[in-house]
């Protein structure tokens, strides 16, 4: 492509760093690399904790239109000669307001959909230990009833009440969304709410490493990187571990990479089991870190319990041919193919998953899938300026 865009992202960080903030920031780089300018429009959840009394209480309001927002973003636009706005996360501070500064400017917006959210209060389709697709079948009351976002009845409220506001002034139909995976697409669109010619799909993307560790001078561990929290599966991975002691099962060491609110819940499992010389609490480290990691690890487990949206960590896996082992259900088990790049298990399994844990050594990894042309970098890359194209174009002929 001849022209060099602008480009404005809009992202609403999250409290606990995760795979969003990593694919913004990998996006940018790789525009810019490409000559493009990319700007950062952002606003930080964690500073929620820290809000004044005022802010809290207006807090209801700008969730469902900022002031703020609407004006910063009308101004970003206006002196950086925007071409193009990408939204990535505008829960709770910037608002859908983000959308109304880009229609004011007639700049078109494209949002990437890291999760159900314009479906679901909670994002991810999950409560109280199951799946959970209510509010898409019964409607938004479901997730006020079982207060779902943020375990709080009028945070899920108003969050609700902001989704429902917006379908009915139409905001949602006047963008075109990226989702992660067929399956993601298949999800929105079986909920009736937007046009197919408005939703496109472009996977992450990720390095990919021809001189990766091999098999044999791998070390003796598995690892998991995430969040630590219900729905990533961590208790089913610390039962797989328990189960596997009783059995005098041996099994290669854990390393839990990341932070979230079972942290502590973790480290008291551990001793009160007595795991210490199995699971590793390693924090958070840093992508570098992780990835090195990867690289010398046997398998990464992701016993995820949701759908996930397309976890940046089975790319990082398969960057470094390293295979993954999942429950097979969602977009993690449509990502992972059985004796090509990992093992997949029955939902909820224990006893198979720390089967396939102990016998990772026979699994291999590899790039053979006809959907990885597009988890390339420069193949990922065009498939972007393409929907960008296309959302310009279609701004273009819609003034005329």
């Amino acid at each position: 492509m001849a022209t060099k865009l602008r480009i404005l992202q809009v992202h609403d960080l999250y409290k606990i760093r995760g795979g969003e903030e990593q694919v913004v920031e990998d996006e940018r780089a790789l525009l810019t690399s490409h000559g493009h300018q990319v700007f950062l429009y952002k606003r930080d959840n964690r500073k929620l904790d820290d809000m004044r009394f005022w802010g809290k209480l207006c807090l209801p309001f700008t969730t469902i239109f900022s002031v703020k927002t609407y004006l910063e973003v009308r101004k970003e636009i206006k002196e950086k000669q925007v071409d193009i706005l990408h939204v990535h996360n505008t829960l709770p501070l910037i608002s859908p307001s983000v959308f109304f500064a880009a229609f004011s400017m007639k700049v078109p917006v494209v949002m990437t959909l890291h999760n159900f959210r314009l479906l679901c209060l909670n994002g991810i389709f999950y409560r109280d230990g199951h799946i959970c697709e209510d509010c898409v079948k019964k409607g938004l009351c479901q997730g006020v009833l079982h207060s779902c976002y943020r375990d709080s009845r009028s945070m899920s409220f108003l969050c609700a009440f902001s989704t429902k506001l917006h379908r009915l002034l139409g905001t949602y139909d006047r963008i075109a969304y990226i989702c992660l995976t067929e399956f993601n697409k298949e999800k929105l669109l079986e909920a009736g709410l937007i046009h197919p010619k408005q939703v496109f799909v472009k996977p992450n993307f990720s390095e990919r490493l021809e001189k990766a560790v091999t098999k044999e001078q791998r070390k003796d561990f598995v690892l998991y990187a995430g969040r630590l929290e219900k729905e990533k599966g961590i208790p089913l991975l610390f039962r797989a571990y328990r189960l596997a002691k009783e059995q005098n099962r041996e099994m290669p060491r854990l390393l839990v990479c990341g932070e979230g609110s079972l942290d502590t819940a973790c480290k008291r499992y551990i001793k009160k089991h007595e795991l210490g010389g199995q699971i590793i609490m390693m924090g958070r480290l840093s992508h570098e870190e992780l990835v090195s990691k990867m690289g010398e690890a046997k398998a990464v487990i992701l016993p995820s319990l949701w759908y996930e949206g397309f976890p940046l960590t089975i790319l990082e896996a398969y960057g470094v041919k390293t295979p993954v082992i999942c429950q097979d259900f969602g977009n993690v088990g449509n990502l992972v193919r059985n004796g090509v790049n990992g093992q997949k298990i029955r939902p909820g399994d224990i006893k198979r998953l720390a089967e396939a844990i102990a016998d990772c050594d026979e699994l291999s990894c590899s790039f053979d899938l006809p959907e990885a042309k597009l988890w390339e970098k420069e193949e990922n890359y065009k498939k972007l300026i393409e929907i960008y194209e296309r959302c310009m174009e279609d701004v273009c002929i819609s003034e005329k």
